[in-house]
């Protein structure tokens, strides 16, 4: 657990502050390939990537469509369902093993109602889910694949070979083909 304590003592939050939403983490491990959340499933938690890589996506027309990926120490989790208690439209896949630290919407709730302290990591977490969001929405609309694809490269070198081309593809928006090309082109 010492990753999730190291991202929040960056924050400016003491370990001893941590300990109310410490207590309620649940450790959780995932095998490669293996389905976290299906489609028409409530989410249940909000998740610390702690080891591994995770991968969102729908299916559409029978075809698999990548909307994002969450990397190792960073939140995810299928926010709209966890939010507003709905049956999720989305997949959530560990692409690589993969532990998780989560805590359930339900002791979220009560720690929200008598931690102080949790309120505030709740907010950041939500922030920070928003602010991915909003600036994957902004590359989708103003950059071209090939800028989408020196980002990624830029932002998450050493987990992006561990993603098939075929992922990578989809959630650039193009075809796997177009993809090789881009990566010829900048190498």
């Amino acid at each position: 657990m010492q990753s999730l304590i190291t991202y929040f003592k960056r924050m400016g939050f003491s370990e001893c502050e941590l300990t109310p939403f410490l207590n309620c983490i649940k450790t959780r491990q995932f095998k490669a390939n293996e389905l976290i959340l299906y489609k028409g499933q409530v989410e249940n938690y909000l998740s610390f990537v702690d080891e591994g890589l995770v991968r969102y996506y729908v299916v559409a027309k029978d075809k698999e469509i990548t909307l994002d990926f969450a990397f190792q120490r960073s939140f995810y989790c299928a926010y709209d369902s966890f939010y507003d208690r709905s049956a999720t439209q989305i997949y959530i896949e560990a692409l690589t093993d993969t532990q998780l630290y989560s805590i359930s919407y339900k002791d979220l709730q009560n720690l929200y109602s008598n931690c102080e302290i949790t309120k505030k990591i709740g907010r950041l977490a939500t922030e920070y889910l928003l602010s991915k969001k909003v600036k994957r929405e902004i590359n989708l609309l103003t950059k071209s694949p090939q800028e989408r694809y020196e980002e990624l490269l830029r932002e998450q070198p050493k987990y992006i070979i561990q993603i098939p081309l075929k992922f990578i593809a989809s959630y650039l928006g193009v075809v796997p083909e177009t993809l090789s090309r881009i990566r010829k082109r900048i190498t």
